[in-house]
């Protein structure tokens, strides 16, 4: 499935596609300035804070930049791991070729929670293995 049939199929209403659209891009343009402005203050992402984790995500940034990538790829797949065939977002960078997954959940047509689908992300130096 492509991308933005993910997006359509996920959010059905207007306001979350396009929320759900900035922050795919911000992801693609490894932009933590635009994702600590569009992420909400008081929720959790990936079982953490906002501030820690934007931070994770600067680590894992600055490890594609680290490997020559200026933008990420994105494309999407399905969790073979603990979210059971889920569809994932897929960020490949475009020298190296390395993948970071995330599934973003929703919960009565609202996003509740974005966190990394490690079957579906190769090993980052600044995460833990799962």
């Amino acid at each position: 499935m492509q991308a933005q049939e993910l997006i359509q199929k996920l959010a059905t209403k207007e306001t979350v596609k396009s929320f759900l659209i900035q922050v795919l891009e911000a992801f693609q343009n490894m932009d933590y300035h635009r994702l600590n402005e569009l992420l909400e203050d008081e929720a959790n992402y990936d079982n953490m804070k906002k501030t820690p984790y934007v931070h994770q995500q600067i680590q894992v940034f600055k490890e594609f930049k680290e490997k020559g990538d200026t933008r990420l790829l994105l494309s999407t797949n399905i969790c073979t791991g603990c979210l059971c065939s889920e569809p994932v977002f897929v960020f490949t960078g475009n020298t190296s070729g390395h993948k970071y997954a995330v599934y973003v959940q929703f919960t009565e047509g609202e996003i509740t929670d974005i966190f990394r689908c490690s079957e579906q992300s190769d090993g980052f130096d600044c995460l833990p293995p799962f």
